[in-house]
C-alpha cells in the first residue's frame, strides 16, 4: 500500500503565541528546555557550563594557512580512536530510542568509573544529553521506493515542543501561483498572499478558495531536486534538501538520449557497490523495458498505419475532446464534490473497456493479458494503457526536464517552429499531414493518461479502500503494476493532472480562426498527389483509398479543441509579484500593459481569441543564426537558450507574447526549475523596450545587463556570488544586482546584452553522491559524535567577538569578463565569458592596500544552514537589522548579548574544524587531499571562514569559494550555532562554513503564521 500513499508531508506545527510558551498548563509542564526566551529560576544545570571548554590551539600547532595569527586548527585527539562507536544507535531514524540506549550504555560504564574521571570527564546521563542537545537538528535520509532517499531534518529531543517545527532553512513560497513548482506536500498558500522580503502582506481576510476536499490517486513521485528548498533563507543559497538532490536530479536520472541496454556480462568488471545497486533495480521498467523504439516525428508522418503498430486508432477529434471534457469534469467532481466518487460510479468496467478499445485503442493481443485474468477487467485496461504510453519514443517524454519547459509550444505555437524539437509539416507529403497534427497527438497522449489516472484512482478507492467484491485487487496486482511503472508514464500522470486542473476543455465545431496550410506545403502536397495519380498501381490505389478515408479524421484541425485557463487572475498577479520583487525597471508599464490586455481576471474575448488561435514566430535575420533542434536538449550548466516571441505580424490578434506567456498565464506549468524560466521569459517578451535592447534569444542559465542593472539566473555562479551584495533583490530563481560587469580589455561596461559564463564542476568527494550513502549521513553528523558520552569529549565552539578581530576593510572593486585564453570578448548578442573575475581591495590595520582577484571558475553552491535553537534559551541580541533577504546590516560587532545557559550546542571531538581569516584566503586555495580522497570523512577539517562585518566581506568569501571550488554553508550568526554548522557540513560533505552577520528574530518564523 505504500506505493499508493507515498506522499511525504512537510513538517507543520502550531505557531508560537507570544513568547512561545504553551498556554495549556499540562502542555507547559511537558515543555522542552529549548523554548525561546523563557526565564527560569532553576539553575541546577549551570554545572554544564563548566563541562565544556573553547577550542584552543595545542602548543606548537602549526596552522596550514598563511596568516598564522588568525588561524586556529582543531584536530581530533589521538585518544579518540580508543572510544567505542555509537554507530548502531546514531544510524537509526528513531533517534530518541537510539540515543536513550546510547546514554544507558554509558551510564552502566560510569558505575565502574569515578564520576569525575580526570581523563575523560564525567559521564553524561540521559537527562544531561536531552538538555544539552535540545534544539539541535539531526540530519538523516529517509529511504523511499526505487532506491530514492529523501533528506529530512528532525529534532529528536524536542518531540513535545510544537514550536520547534518553525525552524527552517528555506523561505516560504511568496505567492499561491508559485506552488506549481513542486509536487511535495506543503502548507497551503492563501489567496492574495504575497511575501515581500520575508514579510507577509495582504493578511486581512485571507483565505484559500477552491481547495480540494479529498485526495485522489497519489502518483508518489516528486520533482528532483526539491523545489520547496530552492529558496534558502540566504540570498543566492538553497536549502539542504535541494543541495543533496542535485547529483541525482531529473536531468541526471533521465538523460536526453535513452541509455543503451545493459549487458550483464559486464558485471564481473564492475565495482561491487555498483553491482549491488544495479541488481536492486533489476526489475525496473527503465532497465528491462522491451519493444521497439520509435521516432515520434517519423511516427506522425507514418499516419494511421504507423499508429496502429503501437495500438492507437485514428481518433475522431470531437470524440477525443468530448471524452477529455467528461474525464476532466469527473476529476473535478472527485476533488470538489459533496461525496467521494470514482469513474466506476458512472461507467461499469465493461463499458470502460468497450469505450476505450472501440474508439481510442485497438484491443490488446492476448499475449499481453495472459497474467491479468479477466480480459475486460480494470487491471487489463490499466496494463494496456501503461504499455501504450510507455512505448519508447512514440510520445512526448515529460520525464525529460526540457519537455516540461517546451510543453506550451505544442499547444500554442504554429509550425514551422524556429526552435524546439518539433515536427516540420513541410517534410511530410502524406494526405493525413496537417499543421496541427502534433497538437492533436499531444491531446491523444493526455487522453490516454487521463483514462489511466482515473482507473488507478478507482482501483485504490474501490478495490483497496472499500474492499469491493466486484473489484478485487490482490498483492500481485499491485506488484505487477509497480513493475510496469516507468519515469515516462509517471510524468504523463503528472502532466495530465496539471492539464485537467488548468483548462476548461470544449469542442468548437467552427474554428475561431481556421489555420490554413502554408502555400508551399499545399503546392508540395498537390505535386505529390499528381505524381501518385500517374504512378500508382491497382493495389496501391486500393490502399490509398483506404488510408484516405481513414485520414479524413486526421486532417481536422486540432484548434477545434478549445483550452481556456481557469486561474488567469492568480497567474497574472504572480507574474507581477515576481516583476516587482526583482526590481524590473519597466514594472509600471508592464503592469498597465498586461492589465489592459488580460483585464481584472475576466475571460474577455481578447483572451479567448489568444488561447484559441496559434501564434507564429520567426527569428529576424538581424538576430543572428537560428537555434538548432539540439539546443532544446542541451544539458550545459552555463546556457539554456530559448526563442522569445519576436514576430510583429499580430495586428489582428491580442498582443500577449507567445507560447511562453500563454503557458504561464494558463498555469500549465510543470514542477521543477521551469517556473523561474517561464516567469522571466514572460516578462521579457511582454516588454517591447527590453526586447529591442536584448534581442529575442534568452539564456535562462546566464544573465543579462539592462538599463544599468544586471539580472542573473540562480543557475549562474556569478549571480550566486553577487547575491550577498547590498541592495540585491531575489525571487524564485532570479536575482537583480547593481553590479554591471566590464570588459577586462576595454574596461567598458557591458550593458544591454546577455552573458554566458563557462564554469567547471565544484570539488567533491569521489564516489557515490552523499544522498545515496544511506545511514552514513546521519552517522557522521550525529550530535553525540562517535565516542563515549563523557564531558571531556565535548567542547563549545564560539564565534570570536568582532571587537577582538583584526580591523581590516574589504572593498569590492568590480566584475570583469574576458574571452577564451584571456582574449577580448567577441562582439555578439550573447557574450561568452570564458573567465569571470571579481576584484577586491584589502585594507589592513596599517592602511596597507592589497588587491585581490578571484576567477569564478567553479559552479559552486551555497547552502543555508538549518536553523537551530540553543539549549534552554538563546543569545538575546539587541541589534537593528532589517528583515529581508538575509543581507542584514552588520551588527554583531556592536551588539550586546547575554545568554541564560549555553550560547550554542556542544560539539564532539570527532568533528575537526579550523578557523581561517579572510585576509589569508587568497593564499588558502590548495585543495584538501583528505577531503578529495573518498571514504575519509573522519579526516578532513571543516574550514570556518569568518565573513562577518559587511556585505562585501561575505561576497569576498563567496568569490574565494567559487575560485577554489568548494561548496559552502552560509552559517548566519544568531540563526545557527557554530557546532550545528560544522555538523551539517559533515552531513552533506561540504568543506567550508561561512559565518556571516545576522540578528536573532525567533519570535515568529516566516514559515508559520498565527492561524496558518
Amino acid at each position: 500500500m505504500s506505493f499508493f500513499f507515498g506522499r511525504r508531508h512537510s513538517f507543520s506545527g502550531a505557531p508560537p503565541e507570544g513568547d512561545g510558551v504553551p498556554r495549556h498548563p499540562n502542555l507547559r509542564l511537558r515543555r522542552r528546555a529549548s523554548l525561546p526566551n523563557v526565564p527560569t529560576q532553576n539553575h541546577d544545570r549551570n554545572m554544564f557550563q563548566d563541562l565544556f571548554r573553547r577550542h584552543r590551539d595545542p602548543p606548537g600547532t602549526e596552522p596550514t594557512v598563511v596568516e598564522k595569527d588568525h588561524d586556529t586548527s582543531h584536530a581530533n585527539s589521538p585518544e579518540r580512536s580508543k572510544a567505542k562507536s555509537a554507530k548502531g544507535q546514531a544510524a537509526s531514524p528513531k533517534l530518541s530510542k537510539a540515543h536513550e540506549s546510547h546514554v544507558k550504555e554509558n551510564e552502566k560504564k560510569s558505575e565502574h568509573v569515578s564520576k569525575h574521571d580526570p581523563s575523560g570527564g564525567c559521564q553524561l546521563s540521559k537527562d544531561d544529553v536531552e538538555t544539552l542537545f535540545s534544539g539541535a537538528p539531526y540530519f538523516l535520509l529517509e529511504k523511499g521506493k526505487y532506491g530514492h532517499f529523501y533528506p529530512q531534518v528532525i529534532f529528536p529531543f524536542d518531540d513535545h515542543d510544537p514550536t520547534i517545527q518553525n525552524l527552517w532553512d528555506r523561505r516560504p513560497l511568496p505567492h499561491p501561483s508559485y506552488t506549481l513548482c513542486t509536487l511535495h506536500a506543503h502548507l497551503p498558500v492563501p489567496d492574495r498572499w504575497v511575501i515581500s522580503k520575508d514579510t507577509p502582506i495582504h493578511l486581512n481576510g485571507w483565505r484559500r478558495a477552491g481547495a480540494p476536499k479529498r485526495a485522489t490517486f497519489d502518483i508518489g513521485i516528486f520533482e528532483v531536486p526539491n523545489m520547496l528548498a530552492m529558496n534558502g533563507r540566504d540570498p543566492g543559497a538553497v536549502g539542504l534538501r535541494h543541495f543533496l538532490e542535485l547529483p541525482v536530479a531529473d536531468a541526471v536520472r533521465y538523460p536526453e538520449k535513452p541509455k543503451a541496454r545493459f549487458d550483464y556480462l559486464q558485471l564481473s568488471s564492475m565495482p561491487a557497490s555498483e553491482v549491488f545497486e544495479l541488481m536492486e533495480h533489476y526489475h525496473d521498467t527503465d532497465i528491462l523495458i522491451a519493444g521497439n523504439t520509435y521516432d515520434r516525428k517519423q511516427l506522425l508522418c507514418d499516419g494511421p498505419s504507423g499508429w496502429k503498430k503501437i495500438g492507437v486508432r485514428d481518433i475522431n477529434l470531437q470524440s477525443l475532446v468530448e471524452r477529455l471534457r467528461v474525464l476532466t469534469d469527473l476529476r473535478r467532481e472527485m476533488l470538489h464534490g459533496n461525496r467521494a466518487t470514482t469513474i466506476l460510479d458512472t461507467e461499469s468496467s465493461r463499458d470502460l473497456y468497450s469505450g476505450l478499445f472501440t474508439k481510442f485503442l485497438y484491443p490488446p493481443p492476448r499475449s499481453l493479458l495472459t497474467d491479468v485474468g479477466e480480459t475486460h477487467s480494470l487491471q487489463a485496461q490499466i496494463k494496456a494503457l501503461i504499455v501504450t504510453l510507455a512505448t519508447r519514443g512514440a510520445w512526448v517524454d515529460f520525464s525529460l526536464p526540457e519537455w516540461r519547459l517546451y510543453a506550451g509550444q505544442l499547444l500554442w505555437e504554429a509550425s514551422p517552429h524556429s526552435d524546439g524539437d518539433l515536427l516540420d509539416p513541410s517534410t511530410c507529403q502524406k494526405p493525413w499531414m496537417h499543421p496541427t497534427l502534433e497538437r492533436r497527438w499531444f491531446l491523444i497522449q493526455m487522453l490516454l493518461a487521463a483514462e489511466l489516472l482515473l482507473r488507478l484512482d478507482a482501483t485504490v478507492r474501490v478495490g483497496i479502500l472499500d474492499n469491493s467484491r466486484e473489484l478485487h485487487i490482490t498483492q500481485k496486482d499491485v506488484t505487477d503494476f509497480e513493475k510496469l511503472r516507468s519515469g515516462k508514464v509517471d510524468w504523463d500522470l503528472v502532466a495530465v493532472r496539471r492539464f485537467m486542473d488548468t483548462f476548461s476543455i470544449s469542442y468548437n465545431a467552427e474554428e475561431p480562426d481556421p489555420l490554413t496550410i502554408d502555400s508551399h506545403i499545399q503546392t508540395h502536397l498537390k505535386g505529390e498527389s499528381n505524381h501518385e495519380k500517374n504512378h500508382r498501381s491497382f493495389f496501391g490505389s486500393l490502399l490509398h483509398r483506404s488510408l484516405s478515408s481513414s485520414s479524413n479524421e486526421t486532417v481536422e484541425s486540432a484548434w477545434k479543441c478549445s483550452l481556456l485557463p481557469n486561474f488567469l487572475d492568480q497567474q497574472l498577479q504572480g507574474l507581477l509579484a515576481f516583476a516587482e520583487e526583482i526590481g524590473w525597471p519597466g514594472f509600471n508599464k508592464l503592469k498597465a500593459r498586461l492589465n489592459s490586455t488580460v483585464g481584472a481576471g475576466q475571460m474577455s474575448e481578447a483572451i479567448i481569441d489568444a488561447y484559441n488561435n496559434p501564434v507564429r514566430n520567426a527569428l529576424p535575420t538581424e538576430a543572428g543564426a537560428p537555434l538548432n533542434k539540439e539546443e532544446m536538449h542541451s544539458r550545459s550548466p552555463s546556457h539554456r537558450r530559448i526563442l522569445l516571441q519576436c514576430s510583429q505580424d499580430q495586428a489582428d490578434t491580442v498582443q500577449l507574447g507567445g507560447w511562453i506567456t500563454r503557458s504561464w498565464l494558463s498555469g500549465f506549468v510543470f514542477p521543477g526549475e521551469q517556473i523561474s524560466h517561464l516567469l522571466m521569459a514572460t516578462i521579457l517578451e511582454n516588454d517591447p523596450d527590453a526586447m529591442d535592447e536584448l534581442g529575442p534569444i534568452a539564456n535562462l542559465y546566464g544573465g543579462f545587463a539592462y538599463n544599468g542593472k544586471t539580472w542573473w539566473s540562480k543557475e549562474c555562479v556569478v549571480g550566486r556570488v553577487l547575491a550577498s551584495m547590498e541592495d540585491t533583490k531575489e525571487c524564485l530563481g532570479w536575482l537583480r544586482s547593481d553590479i554591471v560587469p566590464s570588459d577586462a580589455w576595454t574596461v567598458q561596461s557591458l550593458d544591454n546584452t546577455w552573458f554566458e559564463v563557462t564554469v567547471q564542476p565544484p570539488l567533491t568527494i569521489p564516489g557515490k553522491p552523499r544522498i545515496k550513502q544511506g545511514h552514513k549521513l546521519s552517522l557522521e553528523s550525529t550530535p553525540l559524535g562517535l565516542g563515549d558520552l563523557a564531558s571531556g569529549a565535548f567542547s563549545l565552539p564560539l564565534d570570536t567577538p568582532l571587537e577582538k578581530e583584526p580591523k581590516i576593510k574589504i572593498s569590492f572593486e568590480g566584475l570583469t569578463f574576458c574571452g577564451k585564453d584571456g582574449q577580448p570578448l567577441e562582439n555578439t548578442p550573447h557574450l561568452l565569458a570564458d573567465r569571470a573575475t571579481m576584484s577586491f581591495t584589502i585594507v589592513s590595520e596599517t592602511d596597507s592596500h592589497t588587491k585581490v582577484a578571484f576567477p569564478l571558475r567553479h559552479n559552486v553552491r551555497f547552502i543555508t544552514s538549518h536553523e537551530c535553537r540553543p539549549p534552554a534559551n538563546f543569545i538575546s541580541y539587541h541589534c537593528t537589522c532589517p528583515t529581508g533577504s538575509g543581507t542584514s546590516t552588520p551588527s554583531s560587532s556592536s551588539s550586546s548579548f547575554r545568554h541564560h545557559r549555553l550560547p550554542g550546542h556542544p560539539l564532539h571531538s570527532t568533528y575537526a574544524f579550523k578557523h581561517v581569516s579572510l585576509e589569508s584566503l587568497p593564499n588558502c586555495h590548495v585543495p584538501d587531499s583528505d577531503f578529495l580522497e573518498g571514504g575519509y570523512h573522519q579526516k578532513y577539517e571543516v574550514l570556518i571562514v569568518d565573513a562577518r562585518g559587511g556585505h562585501e566581506k561575505e561576497t569576498f568569501a563567496r568569490a574565494w569559494c567559487a575560485s577554489a571550488g568548494y561548496n559552502a554553508i552560509i552559517g548566519r550568526v544568531g540563526r545557527t550555532c557554530l557546532a550545528c554548522c560544522i555538523r551539517e557540513a559533515r552531513a552533506i560533505s561540504v568543506k567550508v562554513v561561512l559565518r556571516v552577520d545576522g540578528c536573532v528574530s525567533r519570535a515568529l518564523s516566516a514559515q508559520t503564521l498565527p492561524g496558518f
